[in-house]
């Protein structure tokens, strides 16, 4: 919700929702339909967006407020942060802010989220962050199994927020605030829970450390920092002094944590429908094949005791996939339900379970009547593998979601050449380092043809670089002394000495990357609506369920059934 706060001649708003240059353009235009707005800029990197007023108008409290609902009108979530001091000069282009600093003890969390299957789980877990004190926003995808909490730190803790998740039924992997920089180092010598928590001590002793994570299972570590204060090498520096091995994870560790998870995810869901398959397929011919060939329908005609042949073997076919192979989705149903929640396990389990116990029912009670029974056994066996088969294919799409992520994380050179330098920079040593121990103001050579490996300010040299993968543009830009270089870029025919400016997450190359993992954590506001929807469909599918079965019980106590309805043997 806007706050009119803006009383200056620039009113700034941080939106949130956008996720590219469309989505900037689009608040853009929304900006300047306002009147009295006569400048608008946006940008998706920062989040945020500046309108700058006409001269003249008076209540801009008034304005700031009709140009944050015409954004939320273009489906973004927009809120009045601040104004700006002065006017803009006239004719100079006006610019979004680069970045935000959050409020005071404001904190936002990432938390890899297993076990949700729809919306209407990413909802439950929704709701169960947003019920806490101090969570300020919670955003939960059910495609990429990720959840993003904005809250306060001094209110509420990470391990509440992972414990808050947990208790609504759900997995959940701590995460670090994502404003952070972070080293994750692989950590060898580690034997006990001791060990473990020297390793933790002596990274906490480290001047700039803010948190630290260490897992004695995984033998890893994983560590926030001040990038100004500390580095990765005296991280790792102070895990060795303390009697352990240390080395940076790869670059490509989340994203092969995600790819790892995927395939087993994949696997998991290929094992099940196989499974399902073994049972359902001869169930559907005894069922649906073998009524039509006459020698198959006289074979199952006959009798085992008191049961016919045809429903002990339906019995036998479908019993293993109702609480073998779908025994997930009655154990989701009772956690949804637990937690007073309606997902479509509990559609899924509700379905299958009435089919099979009725039939179970109707087999009993005909074989011991004049009833004649029906049964719907293939009904719940072949249900649940048609669901099966469509969360197979889901997982398999979902997938590619970090295929994104992994392209982007491979622009990233492994090695970087560290040179060290007297104080009128002359080159003492050189010495070639992995490219995750880069630090702030290191001096690092790039050779011709090599990938500039962060963010940076030349020294000395001229050369051409390849900044296609920023830009698009193919033609290399000229680079001489005092120009900015950027992560993940190529360099030309000449060689460059630089001097590191930003490294970790504070590269254009990292923050490209959360752009990109953001995006598929947002929603836009169809599939919020979808998801709404979702969230009442159990319920109403429920409810109409029980008032059908009401209104067929109600008409056959009355007697309002015709004859040629009722089954043979039944009154």
């Amino acid at each position: 919700m806007a706050r009119s706060s803006a009383t200056g001649d620039e009113v700034v708003l941080r939106v949130e929702g956008m996720v590219c240059a469309a989505c900037s353009s689009a608040v853009e235009r929304a900006l300047l339909s306002v009147d009295g707005v006569q400048k608008a800029a946006a940008s998706a990197i920062s989040g945020q967006a500046v309108a700058a007023l006409e001269g003249g108008v008076g209540d801009t409290p008034r304005v700031a407020e009709l140009a944050a609902r015409a954004v939320r009108d273009v489906g973004f979530e927009a809120e009045v942060v601040a104004p700006r001091d002065g006017r803009a000069a006239a004719g100079a282009p006006l610019r979004a802010p680069a970045s935000d600093a959050p409020p005071v003890g404001s904190s936002s969390a990432r938390f890899v989220v297993t076990g949700m299957t729809c919306a209407a789980c990413s909802s439950s877990v929704e709701r169960a962050l947003r019920a806490l004190p101090g969570v300020a926003a919670a955003t939960v995808s059910a495609a990429t199994e990720q959840a993003e909490v904005k809250y306060d730190a001094a209110v509420v803790s990470p391990g509440e927020l992972r414990s808050a998740i947990e208790d609504a039924g759900f997995g959940a992997e701590a995460a670090l605030d994502i404003n952070d920089t972070v080293a994750d180092l692989e950590i060898g010598g580690m034997t006990c829970a001791a060990c473990s928590g020297a390793v933790e001590r002596a990274l906490r002793r480290v001047p700039g450390v803010t948190d630290v994570q260490v897992n004695l299972l995984q033998a890893s570590a994983h560590v926030a920092y001040d990038p100004l204060a500390t580095g990765t090498r005296d991280i790792i520096a102070a895990v060795q002094e303390a009697g352990f091995e240390a080395r940076p994870a790869s670059a490509a560790t989340g994203a092969g944590a995600a790819d790892e998870r995927s395939k087993k995810e994949v696997a998991m869901w290929r094992r099940l429908l196989a499974r399902s398959c073994w049972f359902t397929v001869p169930a559907f011919v005894v069922a649906s094949v073998c009524p039509h060939i006459p020698a198959a329908h006289a074979f199952l005609d006959d009798h085992v005791g008191p049961f016919r042949l045809h429903s002990v073997l339906m019995f036998l076919l479908t019993t293993p996939v109702q609480f073998w192979v779908g025994r997930r989705f009655h154990l989701g149903a009772f956690k949804a339900l637990r937690n007073r929640a309606a997902n479509m396990d509990v559609l899924v389990s509700l379905g299958t379970n009435a089919s099979y116990f009725y039939s179970v029912f109707a087999v009993i009670y005909g074989a011991f009547t004049p009833f004649q029974d029906t049964d719907f056994f293939e009904t719940s066996a072949m249900l649940i593998t048609f669901i099966l088969l469509g969360k197979y294919l889901e997982v398999m799409a979902k997938g590619k979601t970090s295929d994104a992520i992994r392209k982007l994380l491979e622009l990233a050179p492994d090695k970087a050449t560290l040179l060290e330098v007297d104080k009128d920079g002359a080159v003492l040593s050189e010495e070639e380092i992995d490219a995750a121990l880069v630090q702030t103001n290191d001096v690092l050579l790039v050779r011709p043809g090599g990938r500039v490996p962060c963010d940076g300010v030349v020294l000395h040299g001229l050369s051409h670089v390849d900044e296609s993968m920023l830009t698009g543009e193919s033609l290399p830009v000229a680079k001489g002394v005092g120009a900015e270089v950027t992560g993940g870029t190529v360099n030309g025919h000449g060689a460059l000495r630089m001097r590191a400016s930003r490294v970790g997450s504070d590269a254009v190359l990292a923050q490209i990357v959360r752009m990109v993992e953001r995006a598929q954590l947002s929603k836009a506001p169809v599939q919020a609506f979808a998801d709404v929807v979702s969230s009442i469909f159990v319920p109403v599918v429920v409810a109409l369920s029980l008032l059908t079965f009401v209104v067929w019980y109600v008409a056959g106590r009355e007697g309002l059934y015709p004859d040629d309805w009722r089954s043979q043997g039944t009154d």
